[in-house]
């Protein structure tokens, strides 16, 4: 599936059905008084975006306990819609997961459990993910905590680094540095150039701009998702580099109305110097590159700091399952050892936690190390209309940025901050 799909699916939303059903502490849910790992026949839910990894720890999971899980992957597109039917018809699986920023949604609808003894009962919940536990957290109770977990970063070529008489180790660590690599990389000529981007992904341009404001201590939304700056001087001075390059011919004019269908294509074909993107990208360059390549964080314009966007998604207790102990039993022991490395490192995914970043599977993969280590900095924004803001093309978030990037409007950001702020007012 490609990416720009993947931690932002199709924007939906769940169907007016009655979810606001208040959730019961951790000590009162059905079944409480089971043992843990007491043979019971558990559900799951997840996007298809997760269901390969899901699948093996599924079945490390069912060969290592009593407890059996039945796992059924949906694909993204019907995600939402089926999650709503099932709530509306009291069927939901014991456990569900979610898209990171859809996951507030499901939290204040009532869909899933607290888990907020057994969150914080794990010894290594400080080097959680703290942006999935942050977006799954509300009033401090604590509802999911991460599954998937993915980053994004820029990838750059060494070898046009290098051909371009730039030093292929040291990455640009500011806007000005990006912008004079990019621009001697162009200098190669031909189907060379120095900078891509999708201009016509929303998704994509969340993913790869917002991390600039972050690192600039401007994040684009207030940690409880109620207030929008997307008219930052971080996010405009984004927009001005992407606005230069692109004016200069320093990046392909395909950019212009790429909805991320073609995103990585040029890059990974070594046309490209340098290409903000996400960890996706690994597993396609390790088979098909034929050139060395490296990441490096993104970062604040003046390159005081750095941060990144983390997608993927959470997993929690669903509100309809009768067999929460046996379910958190399974959410604890996802983010073990054991199945963090035998799942996820070895299978060349993220390790949700940064203090396994390097191990066996990874040691000899800096990229990968670089990425899960690059979660101390994560972020994901959260916000109740989220899709409608930032997923949707017709949505204020691209209609702001294109008309910065390519109509060279001062006051696009400014008109989309207005409009955004509006639609989070109204979702309240």
């Amino acid at each position: 599936m490609a990416y720009w799909k993947r931690p932002w699916p199709a924007l939906a939303v769940l169907p007016a059905v009655s979810l606001l059903v208040a959730c019961g502490s951790e000590a009162g849910q059905t079944g409480s008084g089971s043992a843990p790992d007491s043979g019971a026949q558990l559900t799951m839910w997840v996007r298809n975006t997760a269901g390969d990894p899901a699948k093996k720890l599924v079945d490390l999971y069912n060969k290592t306990h009593q407890n059996k899980i039945k796992l059924t992957v949906i694909p993204s597109e019907a995600f939402q819609q089926k999650v709503g039917a099932a709530a509306g018809a009291k069927s939901l699986p014991d456990l569900l997961g979610a898209d990171v920023v859809y996951s507030p949604n499901y939290v204040k609808q009532g869909i899933y459990q607290d888990i907020t003894e057994a969150a914080n009962s794990l010894p290594f919940k400080e080097s959680l993910s703290q942006a999935h536990q942050q977006v799954a957290t509300r009033d401090g109770k604590v509802y999911g905590l991460p599954l998937l977990v993915d980053s994004s970063l820029m990838i750059y070529n060494k070898d046009l680094f290098a051909q371009a008489g730039l030093d292929p180790e040291k990455p640009p660590t500011d806007f000005t540095g990006i912008y004079e690599a990019a621009k001697a990389i162009r200098g190669l000529g031909g189907k060379t150039y120095g900078f891509y981007f999708p201009g016509n992904c929303p998704g994509c341009l969340a993913y790869t701009l917002m991390p600039a404001a972050v690192a600039a201590k401007t994040p684009p939304l207030s940690q409880d998702g109620t207030r929008a700056q997307v008219d930052s001087p971080a996010i405009k001075a984004a927009a001005d580099l992407y606005r230069k390059l692109y004016a200069e011919g320093i990046v392909p004019s395909a950019a212009k109305t790429d909805d991320g269908t073609t995103w990585t294509t040029a890059f990974n074909a070594g046309q490209i110097g340098m290409l903000p993107v996400g960890t996706f990208d690994f597993p396609d360059l390790a088979k098909t590159a034929k050139f060395k390549w490296g990441v490096a964080p993104f970062t604040a314009p003046d390159g005081s700091a750095t941060a990144t966007f983390v997608g993927g998604d959470v997993i929690g207790v669903s509100r309809d399952s009768e067999h929460h102990p046996q379910a958190v039993d399974f959410l604890k022991w996802s983010l073990t050892d054991q199945p963090q490395l035998e799942v996820w490192a070895k299978n060349n995914n993220l390790t949700p936690r940064f203090d396994l970043a390097s191990n066996q599977y990874t040691a000899k993969d800096p990229a990968r190390v670089t990425a899960i280590e690059g979660l101390r900095d994560g972020y994901t924004p959260a916000t109740l209309p989220y899709g409608e803001i930032f997923n949707n093309a017709n949505g204020p978030w691209l209609a702001g940025l294109r008309g910065h990037i390519f109509n060279g409007d001062a006051t696009a950001l400014t008109k989309a901050q207005q409009t955004i702020q509006q639609t989070i007012d109204d979702a309240q």
